[in-house]
């Protein structure tokens, strides 16, 4: 028996048994034959089952003890769905509708039950979507950006202002830092965004059009100095507490009976206490990525308006600080807008150059591809170093841009 040794669930009755075990297949219908499972499994971690009967419907989250992307071969700790439950927890006192309640927690077989959300869409999926049917001439799907990236701020700032130290005083959020220690999720980001993508590494790949400039990347000082103080940041400022993996896969919209243009964060299980730049940085990173798709595919208006939610969750993270009864730094806001462009450039870079790669850029037309790719390198690499914003645009002056 290894220290992970426990039950998977697997299909149809393990998920039901397991809900009729801990009392909560009568929630759903009052004969367990009625009840539906449905597997979701999307993300690169877990498996996520939804379960539905005549009475109601839940959502079923079970942490494997390897990467769920990559099989037994990668082991993790699925100690992480603690992580999860200790952030959702705070959150629902923090932002309570802007995360999804939870029903059930289960340390021994690492399960989470929680609120169904399957009637709303994974942004990154709508976003994908809006792309081909504008590229097909089919009805674009509508998504207000503003709100989605107002939504995304406040969370960002009511969760960094409640865990900061000027909140909760110097000994709490000493405690919180130690309670919420993430190790194995924290040395997996440092592996796959801040490492392994600037160097050669077995898990990265990229598209052909990328070669010279990845090539580039390896030998390019500038850039291994500003990676090295990213990564610095994410180790030693202990500023508030994080979602930890704030992308487009991680917010959901749609619309409810009880609430139309509903946005909902969820997965926070990389949750640990770090730098606050890292939430909005993943966020900006994974819009600005989709905002270049749409750009190369020829839809500018739709771009424009993705980058709208940029600027709007900024708005809403700043007006959250101001608004608050506690002092900090004249500089504080900057150097988090500084720290956050720098996370959305090595998050970008990993999205064209690592081992997981944006959605937004793999289903593009194969005339739109490279000239997205290399669009995002460049940017990401300006943010890298610069830790400031740049203009969203495709490379004019690039022979090989569309090769």
């Amino acid at each position: 028996m290894t220290l992970f040794d426990y039950a998977l669930l697997t299909g149809r009755d393990e998920v039901v048994g397991y809900l009729s075990h801990i009392g909560l297949v009568a929630t759903l219908a009052d004969d367990p034959d009625e009840v539906t499972v449905r597997e979701v499994t999307a993300g690169n971690m877990n498996r996520v089952f939804i379960v539905a009967g005549p009475l109601g419907s839940l959502a079923v989250k079970q942490a494997p003890p390897f990467v769920q992307a990559a099989g037994p071969e990668w082991p993790i700790d699925p100690a992480r769905i603690g992580a999860e439950a200790r952030a959702y927890e705070l959150l629902a006192r923090v932002v309570p509708d802007a995360v999804p309640a939870i029903v059930h927690v289960d340390l021994d077989r690492f399960v989470l039950v929680m609120e169904d959300l399957s009637a709303l869409e994974v942004l990154r999926d709508e976003l994908v979507r809006q792309v081909q049917d504008a590229t097909a001439g089919r009805p674009v799907s509508y998504i207000d950006y503003g709100a989605v990236g107002d939504v995304v701020g406040r969370f960002v700032g009511e969760l960094s202002l409640a865990t900061s130290v000027q909140v909760l005083g110097a000994p709490a959020h000493a405690q919180l830092v130690e309670e919420s220690a993430n190790a194995e999720l924290c040395r997996l980001t440092i592996d796959v965004v801040l490492d392994e993508p600037f160097r050669g590494h077995e898990h990265n790949w990229w598209h052909p059009s990328l070669d010279e400039r990845v090539a580039a990347l390896y030998a390019d000082r500038e850039v291994q100095a500003a990676v090295a103080l990213v990564r610095d940041r994410f180790e030693h400022s202990e500023q508030a507490l994080l979602h930890g993996d704030l992308h487009s896969g991680s917010v959901m919209i749609g619309s409810t009976p009880e609430q139309t243009n509903k946005v909902t964060v969820f997965d926070p299980e990389f949750s640990f206490v770090g730098p606050i730049g890292l939430d909005l940085g993943l966020f900006w990173s994974n819009l600005a990525i989709a905002s270049i798709a749409a750009r190369a595919a020829g839809h500018d208006g739709l771009a424009a308006a993705r980058e709208d939610a940029i600027a709007a969750s900024w708005q809403a993270f700043v007006e959250v600080w101001e608004d608050a009864s506690v002092s900090f730094d004249d500089d504080f806001l900057e150097s988090v807008r500084a720290d956050a462009w720098r996370f959305a450039g090595v998050e970008a870079m990993r999205r064209v150059a690592g081992w997981s790669h944006a959605a937004d850029l793999e289903t593009l037309p194969s005339d739109a591809a490279p000239l997205a790719q290399r669009a995002v390198f460049d940017a990401a690499r300006h943010w890298i170093v610069t830790g400031t914003v740049t203009p969203l645009t495709l490379p004019t002056n690039d022979p090989g841009a569309l090769s």
